[in-house]
This record gives C-alpha cells, sequence and structure tokens, in this order.
C-alpha cells in the first residue's frame, strides 16, 4: 500500500498537467470526430514527457524523496508509461 501512495503521490503531478496538453493538442489536430481518441493517443506520448521534462530535467532531486519511499527511477518509469498506456487506452475504447 506505501508503494501505490508513493507512485500516486509521483504520478499527481503529471496527471492534470498532461491531461490539458493532451486535450490541447487534440483539438489543434483538424476533424470533429474521434477527439476523446485523439486525446488518448496524445496522453500516451505527452505524459512520458513531462516526466522527462518534470524530474529528469527541472526537479532532478526529487528523486531522492520517493527513493526513501522505496520507489527507484525504474519503478517509476515503468509505472509512468504502465498508467499512461492504461489511461490513454480508455480514452482510446471511450
Amino acid at each position: 500500500m506505501r508503494i501505490v501512495k508513493g507512485i500516486w503521490l509521483f504520478y499527481r503531478k503529471l496527471i492534470l498537467s498532461a491531461v490539458i496538453i493532451s486535450a490541447v493538442i487534440a483539438s489543434l489536430v483538424p476533424g470533429e470526430s474521434f477527439f476523446l481518441k485523439r486525446v488518448g493517443l496524445a496522453y500516451m506520448f505527452i505524459t512520458p514527457l513531462l516526466h522527462y521534462f518534470i524530474y529528469e530535467v527541472r526537479n532532478r532531486n526529487e528523486y531522492f524523496f520517493y527513493y526513501n519511499l522505496g520507489l527507484s527511477r525504474l519503478v517509476l518509469w515503468i509505472s509512468t508509461l504502465a498508467i499512461s498506456i492504461v489511461i490513454g487506452l480508455i480514452f482510446l475504447i471511450v
């Protein structure tokens, strides 16, 4: 349970901004149908990019906080990719 809470702490910094940026990108793509599918595809690509820019470039030392919670950098990257794929697929199915 502690690991799930740590991943949630990590991921909540990414989720809102990733959805907003994905919706903006999806609205810029021409065509009126399949808006949620475009949001889902954009979300799957935007979330790892945000992870990189927020945690690798801007707040590199924040990894130590998550390491003390028992989460390595690899676990955080795998969770980001897995969660973004799941949420993106949910948008694609809907």
